[in-house]
């Protein structure tokens, strides 16, 4: 589905169907373990609050008397579900800035051209007149 034929879309709207699907395939291919430890590379401290975030979840359902297969499954679905948003938006955002970035991520971070400072001269002091 094209941009254009979403009905009813916002103009805020960032991430596209193909986003969420290629995402998704990628997150599935890759297995959740490996995307959360992408993810843990890129965004340390998303990660690691998606995966204690699923471990509480995880542990009330078990705590709750949920079946360990009942568990897990649920456990793999929701980590799938986050992780295939989190990667549609980083790809939606991608998307949306890609014309304006010039060079490598690398190339940019951190290495921004210094402005030579201009020499200083004394300070005139202003005349009682020149305060009012």
């Amino acid at each position: 589905m094209k941009r254009e034929e979403i009905p009813g879309r916002p103009d805020s709207m960032l991430i596209e169907p193909d986003h969420t699907i290629s995402a998704r395939q990628d997150v599935g291919e890759t297995g959740n373990t490996d995307s959360l430890e992408a993810l843990g590379t890129r965004e340390p401290i998303l990660a690691a609050y998606i995966q204690e975030s699923m471990a509480t979840l995880a542990g009330k359902l078990a705590i709750s008397g949920a079946p360990m297969q009942l568990v897990q499954g649920l456990y793999n679905e929701a980590l799938t579900l986050i992780l295939s948003s989190v990667e549609a938006q980083r790809r939606g955002h991608y998307d949306l800035w890609k014309g304006t970035i010039v060079g490598t991520q690398l190339e940019t971070l951190g290495s921004a051209p210094k402005v030579a400072a201009k020499p200083r001269g004394k300070r005139k002091s202003k005349g009682p007149e020149e305060n009012a």
